[in-house]
């Protein structure tokens, strides 16, 4: 009896084991994904503001749409400071010209502008790399909410 005992003890244990492994190496591959659709969804958008705002009013960097969504949702924030933008590159910057400017410069990067609110004289812009079926659902989502 205490034989049984000891074997579903230690089959119990291997099952967990096993699925803290995979948890941690599925995770480590979802933020891999989500750090190089970064970098391409970063560098789409840098392109697309290139030559209409001053490069010194790019935002820097994005940040990831809160995990609220989703695992493996790629949609990323910027944030620009409408006060520091001259009065022409206001007026350019609207959502239907960054969305033809990232399509424009995209090279094979499906993106869209999923979201656009104005907050304490910030900008903030939310860009999806449509990569992923998480990520396509979302924009789905959001089109839906609209």
């Amino acid at each position: 009896m205490t034989l049984i005992w000891c074997v579903l003890i230690a089959f119990a244990m291997v099952v967990i084991i096993y699925q803290l492994v995979h948890r941690a190496m599925i995770k480590r591959a979802i933020v891999i994904m989500q750090r190089q659709a970064q970098e391409a969804t970063d560098q789409a958008v840098e392109g697309a503001l290139n030559g209409h705002l001053k490069e010194s009013h790019f935002p820097v960097s994005s940040e990831i749409v809160a995990d609220v969504w989703g695992k493996g949702v790629l949609a990323f924030e910027y944030v620009l400071d409408f006060q520091r933008l001259t009065k022409e590159e206001q007026a350019w910057l609207t959502r239907e010209n960054l969305a033809t400017a990232l399509h424009q410069v995209e090279a094979g990067v499906p993106l869209e502008v999923t979201d656009w609110w104005v907050y304490e004289e910030r900008l903030h812009v939310d860009v999806a790399y449509l990569m992923n079926e998480s990520t396509k659902e979302y924009v789905a989502d959001l089109k839906k909410l609209k």
